[in-house]
């Protein structure tokens, strides 16, 4: 089996899926940084302070997939510490979650003027769930039930809040074919997947195998690299609009 032949520490007991996963987190790995470059880049070559604070949610969105795929690989690799680097991945994904959703917020925001005060106390307890969620996992694997649930629920609550945004800003005509326009529409898919990976862990719960929950997270792992990969282009064609 193919990660036999690499030495590869199989997940799942599932040598041909390991070697999937491996491929998938370098892949997330190599587009999380290609993505986290472009955001920096046009959050320098940017003339909008308006927009400095969109470029680095984005900039934190490509960091995180890269330590997704980075622990993803040391899961794969190391003989130790499985269990931990695997609740660990999932932890980073709710964290690049996170981030889209406040990049969508601040699109809104930054297209409409109109701020959002009274949505920081949600935020707030957003960020709180997830490390709670992520810690919990981390710190007590044997009762890793709770907090997977609860880090379910929050994927469920941040792609309902994340979409909340993109709606009104899709309802926006006075910005339509614009540079925030096309921007959320490529990050919209990466939300929708991105969401759907702790999202899944509600199915663990209800008594689903771990192992076919892992093979349905790897499918939603590879359609977020894609999604992402397009967004990428899209940062990429915009820097090189402002001459970057």
């Amino acid at each position: 089996m193919a990660s036999e032949w690499l030495g590869l520490n199989e997940i799942a007991g599932s040598a041909n899926f390991t070697f999937v996963a491996f491929i998938t987190y370098v892949l997330l790995t190599v587009i999380g940084l290609r993505f986290g470059l472009y955001a920096y880049w046009n959050g320098r070559a940017t003339e909008s302070d308006a927009q400095i604070t969109l470029w680095g949610y984005l900039l934190f969105i490509g960091v995180a997939a890269i330590l997704s795929g980075v622990v993803g690989i040391l899961r794969i690799v190391l003989r130790v510490f499985g269990d931990v680097l695997l609740n660990l991945v999932g932890g980073f994904i709710l964290v690049m979650v996170l981030c889209l959703v406040l990049a969508l917020r601040a699109v809104y925001i930054s297209s409409s003027g109109v701020s959002a005060p009274s949505d920081r106390l949600l935020i707030g307890v957003f960020v709180v769930a997830v490390a709670v969620s992520t810690l919990g996992m981390l710190a007590l694997d044997s009762m890793r039930t709770p907090f997977a649930g609860l880090q379910g629920a929050t994927g469920v609550a941040l792609l309902a809040y994340g979409y909340r945004f993109g709606s009104r800003q899709l309802a926006n005509t006075r910005v339509q074919g614009t540079l925030l326009d096309t921007l959320l529409r490529h990050l919209l898919p990466v939300l929708l997947f991105g969401s759907m990976i702790p999202v899944s862990e509600l199915a663990v719960v209800a008594g689903l195998d771990r192992a076919i929950v892992l093979h349905v997270q790897i499918v939603f792992v590879i359609m977020t690299a894609t999604t992402l990969m397009t967004a990428t282009i899209k940062l990429r064609q915009n820097l090189v609009g402002m001459g970057g």
